[in-house]
């Protein structure tokens, strides 16, 4: 299989064409991960091997429930055990939200109206309460960098008609029933979860892209589960806690902060231990090579752009200040930018000096910036 132009690049995945076959995507899921709608730095490693292998499992568990955009899971050996061959489908452009527990934005709502996306719920429940039963509560898709809309079912059934919003809650609910049965088998709770859909020519509706993964589900273990508070978690609520409890960030005014190191690994092994847990086998790397977790396999230049000493740099002196409250004294922390830019052909002499002239009269600002170009190895 030869990979294609890229189509789409989203917070996590690329999708690209694939030569020859019209109807098909390969979809590459990288290693980066994202929060409170931003792209975080440094990357996770093997978090899109984990996000992709999960779930294929999971389209199998699932496959009798409705059908899913898997095609085959054999593809270029640069991108084995992150890439999946897949329908290209019309996509449905509503994240379709299962809840079986009340938590996060569903959480802040019901202490505002009881209710959520417009279902009533009963009083006196808590922060991690389990629901009644579980509840669809779906969302308009954003552009990247923006929020999604929590709505209600009426506002979906006006978007693309009634008989589409049935169709897609009654099956959010039932693969919700039978993931939630199966994660709870396995020591896990299947808090909440997210699910997208395509359609088919026919107007067969299609499950399609991540399937419960650390990054569109809530998992919590089971056994430690309190309601009225935070839960011990396998996904990445983890990241958004330290972004919004240590790290300092203002999200009003500064770029996220980088993840410390120990962040980062704290993360990944909570994505291998969901895993781990739910297919009842240990998380083995099939990437074929280092490069393999960006998910890209044309050339790259690298611009990385660092504000002078001198110049206004909130997001470093942010990071300072969380370095200084936890202990360490004396270093100083500069926040940078980092553009990778994907070239077609050869990167040539002729070609890095095109990119140095770009950098000069848009990346860089020669008052307060300075900046390096060089070519990942």
């Amino acid at each position: 299989m030869t990979i294609g132009e890229i189509l789409h690049t989203g917070k996590v995945r690329r999708l690209h064409a694939v030569p020859g076959h019209p109807d098909r995507l390969l979809v590459v899921a990288t290693d980066r991960i994202s929060a409170f709608d931003h792209i975080l730095a440094p990357d996770i490693p093997d978090k899109g091997e984990i996000l992709t292998q999960l779930s294929i499992w999971w389209f199998s568990q699932l496959s009798d429930l409705v059908p899913n955009h898997l095609v085959s899971a054999d593809v270029p050996s640069h991108v084995a055990g992150r890439a999946m061959l897949t329908e290209r489908l019309r996509m449905i452009p509503v994240e379709c939200v299962a809840r079986g527990y009340l938590t996060g934005s569903g959480w802040a709502e019901y202490q505002r109206t009881q209710s959520v996306c417009g279902v009533p719920l009963p009083a006196g429940l808590q922060d991690g309460s389990k629901l009644p039963t579980p509840i669809f509560t779906p969302a308009i898709k954003a552009e990247l960098g923006e929020h999604d809309e929590n709505v209600d079912f009426d506002t979906i059934a006006a978007l693309h008609g009634r008989d589409i919003a049935n169709r897609l809650r009654d099956i959010t609910l039932a693969l919700y029933s039978r993931a939630e049965r199966t994660a709870r088998e396995r020591g896990i709770i299947l808090a909440d979860t997210k699910f997208e859909f395509g359609m088919r020519d026919d107007g067969t509706i299609v499950l399609a892209d991540e399937v419960l993964t650390p990054d569109s589900s809530r998992f919590w273990d089971a056994a430690a589960w309190r309601p009225g508070g935070a839960q011990p978690s396998f996904d990445k609520q983890f990241v958004r806690d330290w972004l919004a409890h240590e790290s300092g960030w203002d999200p009003a005014t500064d770029d996220p902060p980088p993840l410390p190191p120990e962040v980062v690994s704290a993360t990944r092994a909570r994505y291998i231990d969901a895993y781990e847990r739910l297919v009842g086998a240990p998380f083995v790397r099939r990437a074929a090579d280092a490069r393999a977790g960006t998910g890209d396999d044309s050339p790259r230049v690298v611009v990385d752009v660092m504000p002078r000493a001198d110049a206004l740099d909130p997001q470093g002196r942010a990071v300072t200040s969380a370095l200084q409250r936890v202990g360490f004294d004396g270093l100083t922390v500069r926040q940078g930018k980092r553009f990778e830019i994907e070239v077609a052909g050869d990167v040539t002499t002729e070609r890095l000096d095109e990119i140095r002239a770009a950098a000069d009269r848009v990346l860089a600002n020669a008052a307060t910036e300075v900046y390096d170009v060089h070519v990942v190895p």
